[in-house]
């Protein structure tokens, strides 16, 4: 995945979090962090110190996560997290598990 993109991602995802936890995210914004915790399979989230890493992780081995996180986060209009990934479009997302490369 392009680096930019998956820090887009997660740093949106990561700033929505981190708006929950102190009550500062609109009700919208709580809707749409209640649907990446369970886009992302979690029972009990990382804490917030974990959750960056833990986000890119993930992000970085499934571009149709990758995909739905965008579509979650560009929900929440007002929010900050909509802000960073309101231009990004995941439609070319590419995960490259391996790249081998040889100095010529």
């Amino acid at each position: 995945m392009d680096p930019i993109v998956l820090a887009t991602l997660t740093s949106g995802a990561t700033v929505l979090a981190a708006e929950c936890a102190k009550g500062a995210a609109s009700e919208a914004g709580k809707d749409v962090w209640t649907k990446i915790k369970s886009l992302f399979g979690w029972k009990k989230e990382p804490q917030l110190m974990q959750l960056a890493p833990t986000i890119a992780q993930r992000l970085q081995a499934d571009a149709d996560l990758a995909r739905k996180l965008v579509d979650l986060l560009q929900q929440d209009r007002a929010g900050t997290a909509s802000t960073l990934v309101g231009t990004i479009n995941a439609d070319k997302v590419v995960v490259a598990r391996k790249i081998d490369t040889v100095n010529m």
